[in-house]
């Protein structure tokens, strides 16, 4: 049975937003109207979540919005700056041990020591930064829903002519004691991950991708 509302157009538009959809790597100073920034929250809210694993919890999900240029926020890009700096010394000792994992991370290794050299992150440069944040249940199931949250969201940025950009990296705060005192949860309470929202400088061309037949499998049924 069709679903009531869903007709040609209707899809030929999903189709377009998700052909559209794009990492945005650099914002201009315009704000987004916070009506807008609703929106994308609200389809975030929709996405779904492990029901199974949160029998009984009610506030499962919750979403902190921090804006340029406020104190919280630059609060935020501190601790996260801190916690790389730790992950990324980390690391490069493994690299300097075991020359395995020098193979295998030295790339991602270096990448990290010129983003905590700079001291800067892509946490403050977008007009709003928001941490989307997934209680965790059993089986562990969180970071899947909020992988279906951010694509949820992302689409809905898209469709209203707004740059996303994940900012996966604040996945790594959910046991950090002052990062979660400032959001009013308890370390380990919930998964985490982010985004950056705002107008983009440039809409960039898409990315390479397998072709459908390169991708694709089929199983026929039986005869």
């Amino acid at each position: 049975m069709a679903i009531e509302g869903m007709d040609r157009e209707t899809n030929e538009r999903l189709d377009k937003v998700i052909q559209m959809r794009r990492s945005i790597r650099s914002f201009t100073e315009e704000v987004p109207p916070r009506q807008q920034i609703e929106q994308v929250i609200e389809a975030g809210l929709l996405a779904p979540y492990a029901a199974a694993a949160l029998e009984g919890v009610k506030l499962f999900r919750r979403f902190f919005v921090f804006e340029r240029g406020g104190e919280s926020i630059e609060k935020v890009a501190e601790l996260a700056v801190e916690h790389m700096k730790a992950v990324a010394a980390g690391f490069k000792q493994q690299c300097e041990t075991d020359p395995a994992f020098a193979e295998k991370a030295g790339p991602f290794v270096k990448r990290m020591e010129i983003v905590v050299s700079s001291g800067k992150l892509p946490i403050t440069e977008a007009p709003y930064f928001i941490v989307i944040a997934e209680r965790a249940g059993f089986p562990p199931a969180e970071k899947q829903s909020l992988a279906h949250v951010l694509e949820n969201m992302w689409l809905k940025a898209t469709a209203l002519g707004l740059g996303f950009r994940l900012i996966s990296l604040i996945a790594n705060l959910a046991h950090n004691e002052d990062f979660c005192k400032l959001i009013g949860v308890i370390p380990g309470e919930f998964a985490f991950d982010g985004c950056s929202i705002g107008y983009a400088t440039e809409w960039p061309p898409p990315t390479p991708r397998p072709s459908f037949d390169e991708a694709v499998t089929w199983f026929a049924s039986s005869p």
